[in-house]
This record gives C-alpha cells, sequence and structure tokens, in this order.
C-alpha cells in the first residue's frame, strides 16, 4: 500500500492595498516649428515639423489591507518624458495639412515612492517633476536639433525629397 502525506495547507495571498487616489497628466514643457521648403522632381511644397518635448504623470495613492484612515498611506509616482512630432504641409492650393502625429519616449524618466502624509500634498513627487520638466526645457534646442537629425532628414531623403531652403527653426516655446 502507497502513503502519502497530506498536502501543505493552502496559504492566502496577503490583501492587495486598496487604491485610492490616481492622478495623471500631461506637461508640454518645450515646442518648435521648423519650416521647410521641399523639393522633389522640380516640384516645390511647404512643410512645417511641428515638435514638442512632454512629460506625463502618473500619481497613485494606496492604503493596505485593512488599515484605519491614512494609516500607511503611500503615494508612488512616475514622470516620463516624450518627444512628439507631426509633419504638417501646406499644399499648391493652399490646404494645410497634418501627418499623424510619432511619438516616442525619451530615456528621461523620474520615479519614486514614499509616505503620504496628508490627503492632497506629495511634495517629493511635485520636487520630481519640476526637476525633470526643468532639465528638459534647458535642454530642449539641443533635443530638437538631434530629432531634426535622427529622425526627419533621414525620412525626407528615404522620400527622395531635399530641402531648398533649410529655415532655422523657431526659438523653442517654453511652458
Amino acid at each position: 500500500m502507497i502513503t502519502a502525506e497530506a498536502p501543505p495547507a493552502a496559504v492566502a495571498p496577503a490583501p492587495a492595498p486598496a487604491t485610492i487616489l490616481r492622478r495623471d497628466a500631461t506637461e508640454v514643457v518645450a515646442a518648435s516649428d521648423l519650416p521647410l521648403t521641399l523639393v522633389k522632381a522640380g516640384q516645390r511644397e511647404q512643410a512645417l515639423v511641428r515638435r514638442a518635448v512632454f512629460v506625463t504623470s502618473t500619481l497613485t495613492v494606496t492604503r493596505p489591507a485593512g488599515a484605519v484612515d491614512t494609516e500607511g498611506d503611500r503615494y508612488v509616482w512616475t514622470h516620463q518624458a516624450y518627444m512628439q512630432r507631426q509633419v504638417c504641409f501646406t499644399s499648391i492650393t493652399g490646404l494645410f495639412a497634418c501627418a499623424g502625429a510619432e511619438v516616442e519616449p525619451l530615456p528621461d524618466v523620474e520615479r519614486g515612492e514614499a509616505p503620504a502624509r496628508l490627503v492632497d500634498d506629495f511634495p517629493l513627487a511635485e520636487a520630481a517633476r519640476r526637476r525633470l520638466a526643468e532639465g528638459l526645457e534647458a535642454r530642449a534646442a539641443a533635443l530638437f536639433e538631434a530629432d531634426r537629425k535622427t529622425k526627419v532628414q533621414p525620412a525626407l531623403r528615404a522620400a527622395g525629397v531635399s530641402v531648398a531652403s533649410a529655415a532655422q527653426a523657431a526659438p523653442a516655446r517654453k511652458r
């Protein structure tokens, strides 16, 4: 006769913390328009490359299961930077139309977690957002130039288009 030991008792997973607040926001840090005159097979077309650097923010406040009032509340944040680019054209008829916007994450990100002391006060998350936005704002012109060289110019070359007069981008607009 074969005997087996009794299976171990099932252990219930710890109750998940409750989400008591979630906030999502988007902030444009800088924007720039790059006007171009494109030439292909003798035809000219006016183009405008619209670019923006922006930050998306998510803040979540959680409360441990079974906690009373705000005991043990924590807030968690993520601030992620992105570059958006949209190419627009003015046709020979004067119509203005834009291609779909392309959005790419930048490597700039701020994440953190801290105890929630007050219901609507998240100083560490706000300081992280401000630090990220200020750093991006200071580097906006360099980010736009890198985007022009690595994304815009290669796309135009691949389409067989040349730039007749590369106008300098308008200065980056700040928040």
